[in-house]
């Protein structure tokens, strides 16, 4: 039974490394690559009307645009152009398209595949096709070609000319839209102003999203028109009872987990339950046993990584890792709750599980709240994670009494 004690807290150790690796860098790429939206200033806000180079320099890349002046690429069929310059693309592409470009994208050539874009001003002229789908993000964008599948466009100005085809779906969302050509199935379309045009064919369902309803020219749509209004108005009141809404929930949601565990491990007759009266004693050695998971198991992941016959287990190691954060709070939370059960039996006279209970509701309640403190957040987190890894790993080792 020792050696199987053993086994275990030796799996559990080894998939530290995996899991403190990967938050780890998780956590050092968001707060190292995202800007903070929330701290900006409006004048550094990113705009629709801004070029491609105003929108990346705002956010401190300027200097790595600057240095693509030009760059395509051709492998397998496909390309790939990045360009701060305009240019029109007119040879003919056996694969995908992969293309950013900061001024206008002119494409007058056929592409047997997809097209994902994203550049200042596209317009693909009637001489163009493309075989698969379109995906496109640009200020301007005018089709005047076709498309044998889907497209999937955002832009501030989007236009489909009179000879142009779509075989599949249009999904736009846009501020200002103008429908004409032809569209083989449905056309689902957001926009501030939309206009449809009388030589405008839709053969399957019109979804379109706008602050009011539009006047559509008859037998333009041969299918069902659907219209939602796009204006939204939320008042600082609805904003407060949808965050209220949610508190509820999350505490609701754990304290319901941490009841859950407490009653498996009250019918495995677990001993780190039972044990809550040496909180105090032993609470030095079950944070020392916390911090050793966090900051010794990375070492051990890698001789597992290394060892042949050890490495099968990785991801194994992995899911007994995140399990183990999954109730490390919980366990904490039983671990406490248990013990003021224990000091309040002769106050609440009731049933010992269900005074457990009460204290577990009133305990997760706290730590929730405690949660919603910016500053006290990630030192409530880690402490209860440290505690209650600690006290499983502690009650998983073999004791004197056992042997």
């Amino acid at each position: 039974m020792n050696i199987m004690k053993k086994s275990i807290v030796i799996l559990m150790i080894f998939t530290l490394l995996t899991s403190i690796s990967l938050i780890s860098r998780a956590e050092n790429e968001i707060e190292n690559n995202i800007p903070d939206i929330n701290n900006m200033d409006n004048d550094t806000e990113d705009s629709i009307d801004d070029s491609l180079e105003d929108i990346l320099s705002k956010h401190g890349i300027t200097n790595e645009l600057n240095q693509i002046q030009e760059e395509i690429l051709v492998g397998d069929g496909n390309y790939f152009r990045a360009s701060q310059k305009s240019f029109t693309l007119n040879s003919n592409i056996d694969g995908d398209a992969f293309i950013l470009c900061g001024g206008k994208l002119t494409i007058d050539t056929y592409i047997s595949g997809n097209a994902f874009i994203c550049a200042k001003e596209v317009e693909i002229t009637n001489n163009a096709q493309i075989n698969s789908s379109l995906f496109c993000v640009a200020k301007d964008l005018t089709i005047a070609g076709g498309v044998n599948l889907n497209a999937y466009c955002a832009s501030n100005n989007f236009s489909i000319t009179e000879n142009a085809f779509i075989y599949k779906n249009l999904y736009i969302s846009a501020q200002n839209i103008a429908l004409n050509g032809l569209i083989e199935n449905n056309a689902l379309i957001s926009g501030n102003s939309i206009t449809i045009n009388p030589n405008c064919i839709i053969k399957g369902n019109l979804h379109y999203s706008a602050p009011k309803e539009i006047e559509i020219p008859e037998d333009v749509v041969e299918g069902t028109t659907y219209f939602s209004t796009n204006s939204v108005n939320i008042s600082a009141k609805d904003i407060a009872k949808l965050a209220i809404k949610h508190t509820i929930h999350t505490i609701v949601s754990y304290i319901i987990f941490a009841i859950i565990v407490f009653i498996i491990l009250n019918a495995l007759k677990a001993k780190l339950i039972n044990n809550s009266d040496n909180l105090k004693s032993n609470i030095g050695k079950y944070i020392l046993f916390g911090l050793l998971i966090l900051f010794v198991a990375p070492i051990l992941t890698i001789i597992a990584f290394i060892i042949p016959f050890l490495s099968r287990f990785a991801f194994v190691l992995l899911g007994l890792y995140i399990l183990l954060l999954m109730v490390a709070s919980a366990i904490t939370i039983i671990t406490l709750s248990k013990l003021c059960a224990d000091r309040f039996k002769d106050t609440i006279k009731t049933n010992d599980i269900l005074r457990t209970i009460i204290f577990i509701i009133l305990f997760s309640i706290g730590y929730k709240l405690l949660k919603l403190v910016p500053i006290l957040s990630s030192i409530i987190t880690f402490a209860t994670v440290i505690l209650g890894s600690g006290i499983f790993i502690k009650y998983l080792l073999p004791t004197k009494e056992n042997n």
